[in-house]
């Protein structure tokens, strides 16, 4: 045991020796230069290598962030254009309804106002559909205006909702007066445009440019703008004459109407 113990301590301090030769001896030069030539370069280009990947994904994390600041703008403008929207909205109506209230006050008829939220029919049958029912005090046969002029009549009454038929309705019948001349007839929706103010008495005068009214009947008040006189339509052998009428208020284009609910005490 004694002699391995030494023998091992022989052999490293030979290697000891050796060692501090080859230092001496210029040994490691070779060495160096293995280390120089092949090592160092490939250390470097793994080096660069980790470089330029983080480099790229520091790019891509900065790219990400970008996207989605941009992604929360874009929502942001988004919701800033629905606001903006939305009051355009409040403002419009709000313009409608003071023109409107100022034709109104003329009527003294209680209204009520409500928004069309759908248009509805056939080319021949034209109804439009309001946000007013039972609930509101909507009774089926009452008059509906805009502008202080007679659009139509409530056909259909829902709990939250109600159908008017339009007076330009082919199919629509209302009593009609001349202001003027008090020529009593029928007036009638019509294909295309205009109404026709037919069943007059030849004995009865009726002028181009006269306005015609309701002459009341139903749950339809007297006094409501119809129509204005556009031509006459007059036969010495006819027992009736008639007369094309000129809508004062675009049906097509309505947005918030009056509901007639009674007359003002």
């Amino acid at each position: 045991m004694k002699r391995q113990h030494s023998l091992l301590i022989v052999i490293i301090c030979s290697l000891a020796l050796l060692m501090i030769g080859i230092k001496y001896a210029g040994g490691f030069g070779p060495i160096r230069m293995v280390n120089d030539s092949l090592l160092n370069p490939i250390g470097s280009l793994f080096s660069g290598i980790g470089r330029a990947v983080k480099e790229n994904l520091e790019l891509v994390s900065k790219a990400t962030q970008l996207a989605k600041q941009n992604k929360s703008q874009d929502a942001e403008i988004i919701q800033l254009k629905n606001q903006l929207s939305q009051l355009k909205e409040i403002a419009n109506e709000n313009e409608e309804l003071r023109s409107q209230l100022n034709f109104n006050a003329k009527l003294n008829l209680n209204l009520t106002p409500a928004r069309v939220v759908a248009s509805e029919g056939t080319g021949l049958r034209k109804y439009i559909t309001i946000d007013r029912g039972k609930n509101s005090g909507i009774t089926p046969g009452t008059a509906v205006v805009s502008s202080g002029v007679l659009v139509g009549t409530v056909e259909k009454v829902e709990e939250f909702s109600s159908t008017v038929f339009l007076s330009s309705d082919p199919e629509y019948r209302v009593r009609g007066l001349g202001q003027d001349g008090r020529a009593q007839g029928i007036v009638r929706g019509q294909l295309g445009y205009g109404y026709l103010f037919d069943k007059i008495t030849q004995a009865e005068s009726l002028a181009n440019g006269e306005l015609v009214i309701t002459a009341g009947s139903g749950l339809i008040p007297k006094g409501i703008l119809i129509g204005q006189v556009e031509s006459v339509q007059k036969s010495d052998n006819a027992v009736f004459q008639s007369a094309q009428l000129i809508p004062l208020v675009n049906n097509a284009l309505l947005e918030i109407v009056f509901v007639v609910t009674g007359l003002k005490q």
